[in-house]
């Protein structure tokens, strides 16, 4: 057997007020079938395996990405791998990297905190984007949570 190499990078962790309560934002973000509203890379979500959001549902995203001046289309798997009250974790593979994104919404009343932090792992050695890669991250993520507090505003 061959042992693969991985790349892990550091992890990304953003957080977002958004002016709605928080088991409804939870109820929202957690349902993966929602992210083509509030993640701008991710144009459509289909379910391939389990019924509905539950652990081990499977889904898979189309994506579209800049990288380098131009859009890269891919094709995401997606499985959720821990669900709890306002809180889940996903693993989402696609060719170049493997990520372990958690998601926890908290506050009472009128307004949630949304913590997001990733992990994410390259399957090849990614070169100087190993380290640029958090500071990308951080940006992609502070607007999806950005598009996520303008859905509910």
């Amino acid at each position: 057997m061959i042992a693969r190499m991985s790349y892990p990078v550091r992890p990304v962790t953003v957080t977002a007020r958004v002016p709605a309560a928080a088991d409804a934002v939870f109820d929202f973000v957690s349902d993966t079938r929602n992210d083509p509203i509030w993640c701008p890379n991710v144009s459509s979500v289909s379910q391939i395996g389990g019924d509905g959001v539950t652990v081990g549902a499977h889904f898979q995203f189309h994506q579209t990405v800049q990288a380098r001046g131009r859009d890269l289309e891919s094709d995401v798997e997606v499985q959720v791998v821990e669900l709890g009250e306002r809180r889940i974790v996903w693993e989402v593979e696609d060719r170049f990297q493997t990520r372990v994104i958690s998601l926890e919404v908290t506050g009472d009343g009128g307004e949630s905190l949304v913590t997001q932090t990733t992990r994410a792992t390259f399957k090849r050695n990614p070169g100087l984007a190993r380290w640029f890669y958090p500071m990308m991250a951080r940006r992609v993520f502070r607007d999806q949570l950005g598009r996520l507090a303008e859905h509910f505003g």
